[in-house]
């Protein structure tokens, strides 16, 4: 792992090696241009070429200076001030690293690369909505009269808790029909429970309220309907229309919690309490409905109700931060694509650069987060050799790495 030398250190390096007329490595763009170090000034250094550039350098362009102090390899960063055919200036460095540990230089992704790869896992294909939210089919910790085996159990012992809750209850499955009501569609869009009033209705006092993100909003109902293409003047309309038809229905409290299997609302769980005075569904019963959700939906899959195999998934739309002749990071979107990798796993993939796509296989090495995005940073482990020497040339100029540059095969964490 490469470390950065102190301020005084820096400064002694570069006086030392300019004194010496040492040679040094300049690599800019894809391209290795052989160099010795001539002057050393406070704003900037300068650079005598061995051998004349290829390319026709651009002033302001980024360029890594690699070098050896000691026996020590060390690079640093910087960028063009100035050149002519025999001479560079460049700016003072701000850092110069040693240490280096990585078998060759990451470099900023040219534009026509490209990476795609399938990923077997639990994403299934079935005739039912897809909502915005997921729930992967895990058996959850139940009461012992939960037998998630047994449909006939699971169902009977629902309805001796609806009753208690309800003064009418149904499960309603959309296998054989698609959503059709205002509730129906929502809990089918958006995966989340439908709670009368508190949904649609603004004048429910605040301690009336059922604080859980797996409830409806009333902003989310707005946006859930506005999205898939209604006007915001019509959806309020709407909403009015729905809550004075409860009203007029003498309904009291309903409640609507969609069964959720994998991205596909297959269904839903109907509640709802005509009689005045009622009390009010509290936090305890949301738990109840979306637990028992759950169990039914893995119930459900043990018993063969779902016909449907995983797929492995295509992903085209990664976006390459960096890559080298070992390894590559990328960024995909967070939410819905971090639960698919983890550290360590391994996976095909194909490279697309240079006109060319390479089937490489890696290992999953670095994974981290920021608000909006997961970064995958992933370690060749099986290339074709004529596949690596095309990387090389096309990545850096040359298939071979100069002595300068680190050699040691290992994968940097940072």
């Amino acid at each position: 792992m490469s470390t950065a030398v102190s301020r005084i250190e820096k400064e002694f390096i570069l006086k030392t090696l300019s004194e010496k007329a040492a040679p040094m490595e300049m690599r800019y763009r894809n391209h290795w241009i052989s160099c010795t170090l001539k002057e050393v000034n406070p704003a900037d250094i300068v650079l005598k070429f061995v051998d004349i550039p290829k390319e026709p350098l651009r002033v302001g362009e980024k360029v890594d200076l690699f070098f050896k102090f000691r026996g020590a390899r060390m690079t640093f960063r910087s960028h063009l001030i100035a050149f002519d055919q025999e001479e560079a200036r460049v700016a003072f460095p701000k850092g110069i690293y040693r240490d280096l540990s990585r078998g060759y230089e990451r470099v900023t992704p040219p534009g026509d690369v490209g990476i795609s790869f399938l990923i077997q896992g639990e994403k299934v294909e079935l005739n039912f909505p897809k909502s915005a939210s997921y729930e992967a089919p895990e058996e959850p910790t139940a009461t012992p009269n939960f037998d998630a085996s047994k449909i006939t159990n699971l169902l009977q012992a629902f309805r001796e808790k609806a009753r208690e809750l309800a003064s009418e209850h149904r499960i309603v499955m959309f296998r054989e029909r698609k959503p059709e009501t205002f509730e129906e569609q929502l809990i089918a869009h958006t995966g989340k429970i439908f709670l009368y009033p508190q949904s649609i209705n603004p004048n429910v006092p605040e301690k009336d309220l059922v604080l859980s993100t797996k409830i409806l909003s009333q902003e989310e109902v707005i946006l859930s309907e506005t999205s898939r293409g209604k006007e915001l003047f019509d959806v309020l309309q709407t909403i009015a229309t729905v809550n004075k038809e409860k009203e007029r229905k003498g309904i009291i409290q309903e409640l609507y919690c969609p069964i959720l299997f994998h991205q596909y609302v297959v269904g839903y769980l109907y509640l709802v309490m005509f009689k005045a005075g009622a009390l009010r569904y509290t936090q305890k019963v949301v738990e109840f409905v979306s637990q028992f959700a759950r169990l039914l939906a893995y119930s459900l899959m043990v018993n063969g109700y779902f016909k449907g195999e995983p797929v492995k998934e295509k992903v085209e739309i990664a976006e390459i931060v960096d890559i080298s002749a070992s390894g590559i990071l990328f960024a995909l979107p967070r939410e819905q694509y971090e639960s698919l990798f983890q550290l360590f796993m391994d996976l095909e993939f194909t490279l697309s650069i240079g006109g060319r796509n390479l089937k490489i296989g890696g290992r999953v090495m670095r994974k981290f987060t920021d608000q909006t995005h997961v970064y995958i940073g992933i370690m060749f482990l099986d290339i074709q050799e004529a596949d690596r020497l095309f990387l090389m040339e096309y990545l850096y100029g040359t298939t071979e790495v100069p002595d300068f540059y680190p050699s040691a095969e290992e994968w940097d964490l940072l």
